[in-house]
């Protein structure tokens, strides 16, 4: 889908202090092999702030930078995957109480990895029809026990906590949403369902997601479920490309999930032909997966340290369990004041 007159003026991060896969694997908590291959130096690691905390912290500073107020605020989405510290709770609306203010709907997203992105459709979709000015996007995880080890759970990727957001905006921006596409193969749903249970588990955990793969790839073939997955962020990366006018030569910077080495190679380099220096690597090797929040944390890193230029493309793309795909290309407008170098 092309857009008009939809931009991200401002984004926020809260990442929580860093634990070295160094130190993790001399004391027995990481494979040194995993260690190897992933690439990670270190991930993040939240004490004893809940997830919803610090989507509070994220948002606080992306409404700051964006001189944005609650009255501004058309809409809140919320989006996670994990515990958000308090059970029968509204971390929606407690984001929007501490950091927005205002009466717009705060609504929560459950779209796994692919959040951030879909947040970012669903709040131009909501923009484009209600002519509101602003909405803000937040996403917060924290993968910590007992429900999850994060550096077990899952193979090649380490699960990190942290928080993100965007203020999406109408009529200027320091970038302008060109396209997106979405992309969904609900085949792929079992890949990490396992068994049902009466409601969350207290006695299988951590969780072992490795198993849950296993059973599927067993019967269905790592290379069928390799090649569906391939097809669905080759579908919205051509999509998007194609609706914007441009080939994927075009794209100054690429911001993909913080999967690890071995998986950014298989999943992203090698089908586009791209260079891991061409990607936010260089900062996810240092942070980890930090869920739905990897897309909105690159693209922060990239304007806070000064990596772009007006007229830079930038392609924003990633994916979730269940499964789907989400691809957005920016265009960079110009260099906001809290950009390192627009600041000297």
């Amino acid at each position: 889908m092309r857009w008009n007159d939809m931009y991200i003026a401002s984004t926020g991060v809260c990442l929580p202090g860093r634990d070295s896969t160094a130190l993790a694997v001399a004391d027995g908590r990481y494979d040194a092999e995993e260690q190897e291959k992933s690439g990670y130096r270190s991930v993040c690691v939240a004490a004893d702030e809940s997830a919803a905390e610090m989507a509070v912290q994220a948002a606080r500073s992306a409404m700051q930078r964006s001189g944005s107020d609650g009255e501004d605020i058309s809409l809140l989405l919320h989006a996670s995957f994990h515990h958000q510290g308090i059970d029968h709770w509204t971390p929606a609306y407690y984001i929007q109480n501490e950091a927005v203010g205002g009466r717009a709907p705060a609504i929560e997203l459950r779209q796994a990895s692919n959040g951030g992105l879909a947040g970012l459709v669903l709040a131009m979709s909501y923009l484009a029809t209600c002519e509101g000015r602003a909405a803000l996007v937040t996403t917060a995880d924290k993968f910590g026990p007992p429900t999850y080890d994060r550096y077990r759970t899952e193979k090649w990727l380490i699960l990190a906590d942290g928080a993100s957001a965007a203020v999406v905006s109408r009529g200027a921006g320091f970038a302008r949403v060109l396209s997106t596409a979405m992309d969904s193969d609900s085949t792929l749903e079992e890949l990490y369902r396992g068994k049902f249970t009466e409601a969350n588990s207290l006695t299988d955990l951590p969780l072992d997601l490795r198993a849950r793969k296993d059973v599927y790839m067993e019967r269905v073939g790592i290379a069928e479920v390799a090649m569906r997955g391939n097809a669905g962020l080759v579908n919205v990366v051509k999509t998007a490309l194609g609706d914007a006018e441009l080939e994927i030569g075009d794209i100054s910077r690429f911001v993909f999930p913080n999967i690890g080495r071995s998986l950014l190679q298989w999943d992203y380099l090698d089908a586009f032909g791209l260079e891991e220096s061409q990607t936010t690597w260089d900062w996810g090797m240092d942070v980890g997966h930090i869920g739905a929040g990897d897309q909105f944390g690159g693209l922060n890193h990239l304007v806070e340290t000064g990596a772009l230029s007006a007229g830079d493309k930038v392609m924003l793309a990633g994916s979730g369990i269940g499964f789907s795909w989400n691809c957005a290309v920016l265009e960079i407008q110009e260099l906001p004041e809290w950009t390192t170098s627009a600041n000297g």
